[in-house]
């Protein structure tokens, strides 16, 4: 076993490599040519280049907490940009189908097709059509079209409706019906409570990660252009020059400010930093009173159509 100093070192070391990776990675998709207005350019040359931005964003948002997992999504950014540079050059086809490799598999780039001739365009001697495999293969995959959120949500809808016909063929198809808005009121009562709830907690733990601050008045403007209320405006900046702005409403200019107050700075995920006062803070738990009976209500609601409907039905209770 490694000596603990050693170990942190190590530690120390690999991340520093991680960094310099990701940091050559992030010039590298700067620089890219790629622009999708090109012409030329298809949907899955978009895609790859979609892909291997989410894969930087994503290793460097977990580069410090999960190294391995930044690893891998840079490798997958990686892999991504070298399909899109092949093709771009032309050694890969560009609506996506599968790999084609030149003769002798010496890995050079193939030549480019010769322009069609005359009578390839009247139609003589021009290419038999594509068969259904074919175009098949050149179908964008699921994955590639829609993002893991839309697949999630169609996939529940697919079983909702697999469990609604079980229902149904079980017990009924009263009881079947009686699924679905269960279930759509379970859900939007226990997002609803649950988004309640989660506000909550960001805000608490954002409060305590940010701290009370001190912020200095700016000046009064108008918030929202010509005819908008005024506002005055007061700004945080912290050790690293970063400013966070705070608006108080005011009914008109003229009335005087405080030069200097102090607020809470609320650091939420993705860098996101907002300015409340302690009198909001002091209500924020106040939300928890409609959010905790909402998100219960929800959750009995799905239970009770799921499973608790084909149970029902199974036992005779309902007929």
């Amino acid at each position: 076993m490694l000596p603990p100093g050693k170990r942190r070192r190590e530690a120390r070391e690999e991340s520093a490599r991680l960094q310099g990776q990701l940091t050559a990675f992030g010039e590298l998709l700067a620089g890219h040519p790629f622009a999708a207005d090109r012409p030329g350019v298809t949907h899955v040359m978009a895609v790859e280049y979609a892909r291997a931005l989410d894969a930087y964003e994503q290793a460097a948002r977990v580069a410090e907490r999960d190294p391995v997992s930044a690893r891998r999504e840079l490798t997958e950014g990686l892999a991504a940009l070298h399909r899109l540079n092949a093709r771009l050059v032309g050694a890969l086809p560009a609506d996506g189908a599968g790999a084609v490799r030149p003769p002798g598999g010496s890995g050079c780039t193939p030549k480019p097709p010769k322009p069609p001739t005359t009578s390839e365009k009247a139609g003589i001697g021009a290419p038999a059509a594509t068969t259904p495999v074919q175009e098949a293969a050149s179908r964008p995959r699921l994955r590639e079209r829609f993002t893991a959120r839309q697949l999630l949500t169609r996939a529940t809808l697919v079983v909702l409706a697999c469990y609604c016909v079980l229902v149904g063929l079980v017990g009924g198809w009263g009881p079947a019906l009686i699924c679905i808005p269960l279930v759509n009121f379970g859900l939007g009562l226990t997002g609803f409570g649950g988004m309640v709830c989660r506000l909550v907690i960001s805000r608490t733990r954002g409060a305590v990660r940010g701290g009370r601050v001190a912020v200095e008045y700016r000046g009064t403007e108008r918030a929202r252009g010509v005819g908008g209320p005024w506002e005055q405006r007061y700004v945080h900046t912290d050790t690293a020059g970063r400013e966070t702005a705070y608006g108080r409403a005011v009914p008109s200019p003229s009335l005087a400010a405080v030069p200097i107050r102090r607020l809470w700075l609320l650091e939420e995920g993705r860098g996101d930093r907002t300015l409340i006062t302690s009198t909001e803070l002091c209500l924020t738990p106040l939300l928890l009173v409609a959010g905790v009976p909402l998100l219960l209500l929800g959750a009995a609601l799905l239970l009770g159509a799921v499973p608790g409907m084909l149970i029902a039905v199974s036992a005779g209770f309902l007929s």
